[in-house]
């Protein structure tokens, strides 16, 4: 079976090799990071899986690859053998008063786009049925049941053990510094050393750049990076039990509650190629709106913020690209989580249509279930 290689080993990278392995192909991975993903964009996230949510803020085909995802991850966890926590009670969106605007913005816009997918307006006394405290401050709120969320952190640390299980060759903090892309092969350099490979698949995210990778290493020249700002909260005074999102028209705050009295507060995005720690701009900001959704996080404890750069292209979409035996996956943007497990399907079947003897060339297509909603660019 073909040797193929992973580079990059964030959420699309750990879930690509564990597919590959799966079906059979030999793999290795190379990623500058430990082994724990701590500076990857897959780890500074909140892992929400709220497609309905995203609507207003994202193209269609994202919303439905978020539906057919949430239907996929339940079958990628029961094949791993350790548990990772995963919601599907919905989620619930609320506004103050004076942003009254953005509630009936998205009630319009779901009533009109997504008639066949369940949503509930709600009046106080329904709210207090579902999240008892938010209803001290809010008279109202739509609760979409369809959505869900993971925990990201358990679900990194299982996907690793189940890799570690497969004694898959795992090249820890190694930079790539070079990609050479043959008819038949593909080879790389990473620490001084060159290895070959039938193929090879880049996940590396905004690594990917040309400003982060050698002229040699295949860099995305059109790849840019999105800040995320997050905080993790102990709260032992909060009690919520489903993802709420803060509408607002400057940005959008998540709060997504975990295990042990834990909750995730941040902003979906930033248009900043910022590395630093986050502002106390955006520190009060957070924190000011995760206190007006619910007072008992005055007396939280922050537990960790953090900032990361997501990779997206300039039009937001995700793009799976192949030549010869070098294929390219990356601008998930914000919605990694969301629709990580379509892309691997689709990634399954470039694999296939790469390693064969005489790959797909230019403008011609290879059809799957996803290719309406991921289309593969074969260059």
């Amino acid at each position: 079976m073909a040797n193929v290689a992973v580079v990059g080993a964030g959420l699309i990278g750990r879930l690509t090799a564990l597919s590959l392995v799966r079906n059979g192909y030999r793999v290795t991975i190379f990623d500058k990071d430990n082994k724990q993903a701590t500076q990857s964009a897959a780890y500074a996230a909140a892992g929400l899986l709220t497609p309905l949510g995203e609507s207003l803020h994202c193209t269609p085909n994202i919303v439905e690859m978020g539906i057919v995802s949430l239907n996929l991850w339940p079958q990628i966890l029961a094949q791993l053998q350790h548990q990772v926590d995963f919601q599907q009670l919905g989620a619930l969106m609320i506004s103050h008063q004076q942003d009254f605007g953005e509630y009936q913005r998205l009630t319009r816009h779901l009533t009109r786009h997504y008639p066949q997918h369940d949503m509930h307006k709600l009046n106080q006394s329904q709210l207090f049925q579902l999240e008892p405290q938010l209803s001290q401050q809010f008279t109202q709120g739509v609760y979409l049941p369809l959505e869900g969320q993971i925990d990201n952190r358990m679900l990194l640390t299982a996907l690793k053990r189940e890799l570690e299980c497969k004694l898959i060759n795992w090249h820890s903090e190694s930079i790539v510094t070079g990609l050479t892309n043959a008819l038949d092969h593909c080879a790389l350099s990473a620490n001084g050393q060159l290895h070959k490979f039938d193929l090879v698949v880049d996940a590396r995210g905004t690594g990917a750049r040309t400003q982060e990778s050698s002229q040699k290493a295949a860099p995305l020249t059109d790849l840019r990076g999105v800040r995320g700002e997050l905080f993790h909260l102990l709260a032992p005074e909060v009690e919520l039990t489903r993802p709420v999102r803060l509408m607002h028209p400057r940005y959008q705050l998540y709060i997504a509650p975990k295990a042990n009295n834990i909750f995730v507060v941040g902003a979906t995005e930033l248009e900043s190629d910022c590395r630093k720690p986050i502002t106390v701009r955006s520190s009060l900001e957070l924190l000011s709106a995760a206190y007006s959704v619910h007072s008992g996080f005055a007396e939280a404890h922050i537990q960790q913020h953090i900032s990361q750069l997501r990779p997206a292209f300039n039009d937001n979409q995700p793009q799976i690209r192949c030549k010869n035996r070098l294929i390219q996956v990356n601008g998930l943007y914000r919605h990694g989580y969301l629709i990580a497990p379509v892309v691997v399907k689709q990634l399954e079947t470039t694999v296939e249509h790469a390693l064969k003897s005489r790959a797909p060339t230019s403008g011609e297509s290879v059809s799957s279930n996803y290719s309406s909603l991921l289309p593969i660019r074969f260059c």
